[in-house]
């Protein structure tokens, strides 16, 4: 039971194995979604890319600010295959390879995967870092259940392995996982983070089963990762 009074509003949600809820609050809250939107983009991209091995010229006008690592490699035009893209969204969280992937699916052909996942509150209305659209109202939202929809198609999906190759590699590990003490949990998450946001969310395998988790906060930075470390604890429970 998580305990830390939170300045703000959260949703938690764990499953162990997936399909067994152990634990869950506040999913239909709905939340900004920072950098848990990719999570949708990456299972279209695996399930509908016609070549994930395409090469996709990059160019220094496509660079955005944020996260991620393409701002520092392209300094000039150089090619990365649909694959690499995905993986800086995921590994790195870059917004720059994210945008990319946006525009060559389209915007509202990614709304409707939302709504063909089952994830109806959820809504991509920008692009990364697009201040202009968040000033005109334009943003993007995502809620707990929504996120679970997302998470249990990825397990039932036949590449899931290939996509958990990817998460095991995401970089970010100091929320949910860091407050995990027993050393037998392997993790494979995506995290989150704006002002006043904080999220992680993904998969764990225990024991040999694969588990799924959901943790979003808005209100407190500091506040919100601390509440991510404590639902963390709840792990060591299992």
């Amino acid at each position: 039971m998580v305990t830390t009074k939170f300045p703000g509003k959260y949703a938690l949600h764990m499953e162990y194995p997936v399909g067994a809820v152990r634990y869950s609050t506040n999913i239909d809250e709905v939340f900004r979604s920072a950098s848990i939107i990719k999570l949708p983009i990456f299972l279209y991209g695996f399930h509908h890319a016609k070549d994930l091995e395409e090469l996709v010229e990059v160019s220094p006008e496509d660079i955005v600010d944020g996260s991620g690592v393409l701002q520092t490699l392209v300094t000039q035009s150089r090619s990365f295959s649909v694959r690499d893209l995905h993986a800086l969204m995921i590994v790195v969280s870059d917004n720059t390879a994210t945008n990319l992937l946006i525009k060559r699916y389209g915007l509202k052909r990614i709304n409707s995967y939302l709504q063909h996942l089952g994830m109806t509150k959820s809504v991509l209305g920008r692009e990364m870092r697009d201040h202009h659209a968040i000033l005109e109202g334009r943003d993007n939202y995502i809620c707990g259940r929504d996120v679970v929809a997302c998470l249990r198609a990825m397990v039932s999906s036949p590449v899931f392995r290939d996509m958990l190759h990817v998460l095991e590699k995401q970089q970010f590990q100091n929320k949910v996982p860091a407050g995990v003490k027993n050393e037998h949990f392997v993790f494979f998450n995506k995290s989150g983070e704006l002002e006043n946001v904080e999220h992680d969310v993904g998969f764990f395998v225990y024991k040999g089963q694969v588990g799924l988790f959901v943790g979003l906060t808005e209100g407190s930075n500091s506040s919100g990762h601390a509440l991510l470390n404590e639902f963390g604890h709840m792990f060591d429970e299992l």
